[in-house]
């Protein structure tokens, strides 16, 4: 809660132009994100089907999360930063300066608040009844690529931690944030922002998990106002997200 007090606070006292993307913007450019990938999605999905494309199922999770990374990527650039003439600054990206040294105890503290609210989350399904033990099977698809040799075990670091982290930032925290905060407070920006982040991401069982990462991501947006904190999370995240799970196939 104090982060967030400082976040919302520090943003309101510093100087800043005004926020660079619309909410609309947004919204078209998250249209064509979803569009790109499901096209990628079909076509992978019509290869195998057709048999013009033979590939174990270990193989075909990087292959596959590859084509829809850069599908994202693509449509992002297209449809966000080159239809509206964006920069890089206007994005949010910056240099460091003597507050990015908070993020030492802040990417932590962020990654076990997200766990914390994760593992209430599943308590209380439990309580109702609710197996939170089919959340795994999502984990199931990236624990193949433990199997596979070590270059695609690096390209599947690569797409996880450093791509992904990096077009979602641009768009959930470069754009939305940036949209919302022109209709509604800083707060709801937030809290609505973190939403959508959850949301887009499909997996009910780990719905809490990133809402709470949402909120982290955007406060540390607002707090050191510089696209690079978030994406710095989000990258360590992931990353520790797929060593657990690599791991886990591995034993």
């Amino acid at each position: 809660m104090l982060l967030a007090t400082d976040a919302i606070n520090h943003a309101g006292a510093t100087s800043q132009p005004p926020p660079a993307v619309s909410l609309k913007q947004a919204l078209w450019a998250l249209m064509w994100v979803v569009v790109y990938v499901a096209a990628v999605a079909l076509a992978a999905v019509a290869a195998g089907l057709s048999g013009l494309v033979h590939v174990t199922a270990e193989v075909a999770v990087p292959v596959i999360l590859g084509g829809a990374t850069a599908a994202a990527m693509l449509a992002t650039y297209v449809h966000l930063i080159r239809r509206n003439q964006l920069t890089p600054v206007m994005l949010g990206f910056r240099r460091a300066d003597a507050r990015t040294l908070h993020l030492l105890w802040q990417i932590p503290a962020a990654i076990v608040a997200s766990a914390c609210a994760q593992g209430l989350f599943l308590a209380g399904l439990g309580l109702l009844g609710v197996d939170g033990a089919a959340e795994n099977s999502s984990n199931g698809a990236l624990g193949r690529v433990a199997t596979l040799p070590a270059p695609l075990i690096a390209l599947t670091v690569l797409i996880v931690a450093v791509l992904t982290p990096l077009w979602e930032e641009v768009l959930f925290r470069g754009a939305f944030l940036s949209g919302l905060s022109r209709r509604c407070g800083p707060f709801a920006a937030v809290a609505i922002s973190a939403a959508i982040f959850a949301a887009v991401h499909l997996v009910p069982l780990s719905f809490a998990y990133l809402f709470v990462l949402g909120v982290a991501l955007a406060l540390l947006k607002r707090f050191h106002q510089n696209l690079w904190a978030p994406v710095l999370l989000h990258s360590v995240n992931n990353a520790l997200v797929l060593l657990i799970i690599l791991s886990a196939a591995r034993n």
